[in-house]
């Protein structure tokens, strides 16, 4: 049986800065919405999003020792860029601390960083929604978020993707090797 949102909730606050959890809280609501809006069960959708960035603020040594001890695999763009690992680590962690957790929210919490193949309905909407919760402001966001109903979910997804991967471009961040298999899938057709 999942947890209690309340419960959640209340663990994601005490983990978080209040920054933190006001973007988890949002992308929750976002990502129940985006879950009605495309025909998914919303409750899960609002516990993944709620749950998403629960190893987020985990310094990056600890990360990379985190996956490295429960068997994630860690590239040389985790090394460079740890906090890409907050979300497999997280995915790994939540069913020791929220046993009821089923595991398409936890699939959703481990693919929202860079992506997964294949990438579930729910997954695709938390990683939409962390896009496009109302406090982000970057360049595209707006007819991201225009696009929503208008277009089938992986359209969506593959928008909100193409907008994070110009963002790391942008930064001149590493690429992680699933984003770019990611990418391609999407490319090919094939969907992610």
């Amino acid at each position: 049986m999942a947890p209690a949102y309340e419960t959640v909730r209340d663990a994601v606050s005490a983990r978080l800065s209040p920054g933190a959890f006001a973007h988890c809280e949002r992308v929750a609501e976002t990502a129940s919405a985006l879950a009605e809006r495309y025909n998914l069960d919303a409750a899960e959708a609002r516990l993944a999003g709620l749950l998403h960035d629960w190893d987020r603020e985990l310094p990056g040594d600890e990360l990379v020792a985190r996956a490295r001890a429960l068997g994630i695999e860690v590239t040389p763009a985790d090394e460079a860029v740890p906090y890409l690992l907050h979300g497999p680590v997280a995915e790994r962690e939540l069913p020791a601390v929220f046993p009821g957790l089923s595991a398409e929210v936890l699939d959703a919490i481990g693919a929202h960083t860079y992506g997964a193949i294949p990438m579930a309905p729910l997954a695709m909407a938390v990683y939409v929604a962390d896009v496009i919760e109302p406090a982000r402001e970057h360049r595209g966001v707006e007819s991201i978020r225009e696009r929503v109903g208008q277009c089938s979910l992986p359209e969506l997804f593959a928008d909100a993707y193409a907008s994070s991967l110009r963002h790391v471009i942008k930064r001149r961040r590493p690429i992680h090797p699933v984003t770019l298999t990611v990418w391609n899938s999407i490319v090919a057709g094939e969907g992610a």
